[in-house]
């Protein structure tokens, strides 16, 4: 098995770092974290128009680059490296692999195009927080999800039919007070 990169990979890495480092002084990301986005927004169109970072991992019949988790990587590295504030992680990461697998057609094709584009950042919101979700904090007996009375977020169909209610509460949404688009987890039901 060979671990090496590949030269795409490779060349994700070099162009991601070369902008980033250009672009990501300590006084340019101390000024995009003060704006009410909390990043630099014509940062991150440049990121998505010139690099196609935040479709990197989505497929191309969406806009995607259609990479994998790998090159997802090595882009948080490298936004990493330079203390980057971006929707990259919540929007690239978090949301756009969830709406990819789990959506339905409608929802795929109205939702990744934008977002491989960069024109609208998403948030996940998961009761409980990211790290109880992915159990890496607190019991993983899935009580996160809300089954019953147990907390998390519900969801009830309205009862015309149209559209769905949520009730509960989720305390920490990475990137929610910027996101144009907010996906919940939410246990529908019981």
């Amino acid at each position: 098995m060979d671990a090496a990169f590949t030269e795409e990979q490779d060349e994700i890495r070099r162009t991601l770092r070369e902008v980033l480092q250009k672009r990501c002084g300590p006084d340019e990301v101390k000024a995009a974290v003060g704006t009410t986005a909390g990043y630099d927004e014509p940062l991150w169109r440049q990121l998505a128009e010139q690099l196609g970072l935040p479709g990197l991992g989505l497929p191309t019949e969406y806009g995607g680059a259609g990479c994998g988790p790998t090159e997802l990587v090595l882009a948080c590295e490298e936004a990493g490296r330079t203390l980057l504030p971006s929707p990259l992680f919540s929007t690239a990461v978090l949301a756009a692999p969830l709406i990819a697998d789990l959506g339905t057609e409608q929802q795929r094709a109205d939702l990744l195009p934008r977002i491989a584009a960069g024109a609208v950042t998403v948030a996940l919101a998961l009761p409980g927080g990211l790290g109880t979700a992915l159990g890496l904090t607190g019991p993983n007996d899935g009580s996160w999800a809300g089954g019953g009375r147990a907390g998390g977020i519900q969801a009830r169909q309205d009862p015309d039919g149209a559209g769905w209610r949520l009730y509960g509460q989720a305390d920490q949404v990475l990137g929610g007070h910027s996101a144009g688009l907010l996906l919940v987890a939410a246990h529908a039901g019981g």
